[in-house]
């Protein structure tokens, strides 16, 4: 005989695991301090790549200025300032970038410890009819 309360706990699993269940077994892979330093690092990479780009784009759209003036600018002073803004810039995208994943590693997990507390359910019912089906 089918347990209705059975069929909808394990029509509810198997939809967490075709929808979130690929991306959050991922996780298991990995440490906390693993998986958040990894994005960091992906995180400081795409925020160099971008900034040098826009420093790159700023330089050609002010190049006819900076030629007349070559002579004349402070290039140590500009490199500085290019570098401080830098590291304020990478600094506060690795700060989002540690607590949004840090927050997505832990909602992850515990989902899937949800998971796991359903799976030992549906486990403990089958033990149940199995005992039942005995006597």
């Amino acid at each position: 005989m089918l347990n209705e309360d059975k069929v909808k706990l394990m029509t509810r699993m198997a939809i967490y695991e075709k929808r979130k269940g690929k991306k959050v077994m991922k996780l298991t892979k990995y440490f906390q301090s693993d998986y958040v330093s990894f994005y960091m690092i992906k995180t400081a990479a795409a925020v160099t790549m971008a900034y040098l780009i826009v420093a790159a784009c700023y330089v050609l759209y002010y190049i006819e200025f900076l030629m007349e003036n070559l002579y004349t600018l402070d290039f140590a002073d500009i490199i500085k300032k290019f570098l401080t803004y830098y590291v304020i810039v990478l600094v506060g995208y690795l700060v989002l970038s540690f607590i949004i994943y840090s927050v997505k590693y832990n909602i992850g997990m515990k989902s899937l410890r949800r998971f796991r507390a359903k799976l030992k359910k549906v486990k403990q019912m089958n033990q149940e009819e199995a005992k039942g089906g005995e006597s």
